[in-house]
């Protein structure tokens, strides 16, 4: 199998989100695929297996578990796919991936001769699963080092989706402290339909991600939708008027993520720069 090593929602070369997309004749099994993840040290890798030229089934895993939508997966590999492509000179790639929950649509749109992209994903629609009543509030946020203080208080914590669903919690001040504090953190999220939380600093439009063992998301495109949908439901920003997300400063990656509410459709697009930086073989195949 070949690998490659990208950069997403990156400035350039060994910035933003660390990915490792792999291209298969056919998938490993799963146990396979989630010892090469491991192996691989990122916080995502992408398995991809050629349907058609621009039509690839995708599966995504993270260190502990196959996910069925993540953001900066798609994104990194939409460019490893136009780069591939690369003998027909196209500026511009339309590439369909096949997830295990949903159908992604995502344009590459070449930067110069730098093995850079810039490519943006059709999310859809965002999704809001729950509201979160008020007095459930300091079981939610003290886990994530927050305080009732630190709330945006005139935002409401929600859980949205657009494939991954997220706790979304609004606050004025804590970025810094936030983390994760508590070992049966999962079980309270997923009473709420939430897989994950997500942290942002709806002044700074900054945002802050970990997973259950506290490890922090550089960044992440699969909350960015969510986010964004939020922002212009609650009238913070304008639908069809782009949104920039800030993300990985506290890990000395910052990182941009780019979304857009479209007017005509409420489809969310999020998009990113990638850089591509290694390849190489890997002899096992599962």
């Amino acid at each position: 199998m070949q690998y490659y090593h990208v950069d997403v929602f990156s400035k350039g070369p060994l910035t933003g989100n660390g990915l490792t997309v792999l291209i298969c004749d056919r998938f490993p099994d799963s146990e396979t695929m989630l010892l090469i993840t491991q192996e691989m040290k990122q916080y995502e890798t992408i398995f991809l297996k050629k349907l058609w030229d621009d039509e690839y089934r995708a599966r995504i895993f993270t260190k502990d578990e196959e996910l069925d939508f993540a953001g900066h997966p798609i994104l990194g590999a939409a460019a490893v796919i136009h780069m591939l492509h690369n003998d027909n000179d196209k500026e511009t790639e339309a590439i369909q991936f096949h997830l295990n929950g949903k159908d992604v649509k995502v344009t590459s749109v070449a930067i110069d001769q730098r093995k850079e992209y810039l490519c943006s994903m059709n999310q859809g629609v965002a999704e809001t699963i729950g509201h979160i009543p008020p007095e459930d509030y300091p079981r939610l946020i003290e886990p994530l080092g927050l305080t009732m203080d630190d709330l945006a208080t005139a935002y409401p914590l929600q859980v949205m989706t657009t494939g991954l669903s997220y706790l979304l919690v609004p606050i004025h001040s804590g970025i810094e402290r936030t983390g994760m504090f508590a070992k049966d953190y999962e079980p309270l999220l997923n009473s709420y339909g939430a897989k994950f939380a997500y942290v942002f600093d709806i002044d700074a439009k900054e945002g802050r991600t970990f997973d259950f063992d506290g490890l922090e998301d550089v960044a992440t495109g699969s909350a960015a939708g969510p986010v964004g949908a939020y922002l212009c439901a609650h009238g913070v920003c304008k639908t069809g008027e782009e949104i920039i997300i800030h993300q990985g400063r506290f890990l000395d990656r910052p990182s941009e993520l780019h979304v857009l509410q479209e007017k005509d459709t409420g489809c969310i697009m999020v998009s990113g720069n990638v850089s591509i930086i290694a390849e190489g073989t890997f002899y096992i195949e599962g």
